[in-house]
């Protein structure tokens, strides 16, 4: 392969009798033109000296304008409210929230159930459907977990 493309074995040669022609048909107008009065000029060099540097506006495009946008002020109010109170409130176990035939069972309670039959040697799936959960919930709450399934499907 040739670094630059040697132009000595090109198809179609670069002088040709056509070429000529055309050629000598150019300059026999532009010497008619120039002695019926015709002038030409020369424009000359008539590009920038840096190009114009393409800055994208944020505020203007539609991703980011609405986060330059101020916000409103808050209307005065006309008597100070009481601070909210706090309420303590004791932990209450995790329940999970399924569409499953079982509601209410705890993460814990559906981890121990899925560790059993992850030992007896069964699919997440089959696991699933013998807890009465999705699969999918199955999957999460094993990840959740680290419970290790020795057969996938």
């Amino acid at each position: 392969m040739e670094r630059y493309h040697d132009t000595s074995r090109d198809p179609l040669p670069l002088v040709s009798p056509q070429h000529e022609i055309e050629r000598q048909r150019l300059a026999d107008a532009t010497a008619a033109f120039l002695a019926s009065g015709g002038q030409v000029q020369q424009v000359g060099f008539q590009m920038k000296d840096a190009p114009e540097t393409f800055v994208i506006n944020a505020k203007k495009t539609p991703v980011y304008a609405h986060l330059f946008v101020p916000p409103e002020p808050e209307p005065l109010r006309a008597k100070a409210q009481p601070a909210p109170t706090v309420v303590q409130v004791e932990p209450v176990q995790q329940l999970v929230v399924t569409k499953s035939r079982r509601p209410g069972m705890t993460t814990a309670t559906l981890a121990s159930r899925l560790m059993v039959q992850a030992a007896l040697g069964a699919t997440p799936g089959e696991a699933a459907r013998a807890i009465g959960i999705h699969e999918k919930q199955a999957r999460q709450v094993a990840r959740d977990h680290n419970i290790k399934f020795k057969r996938q499907r």
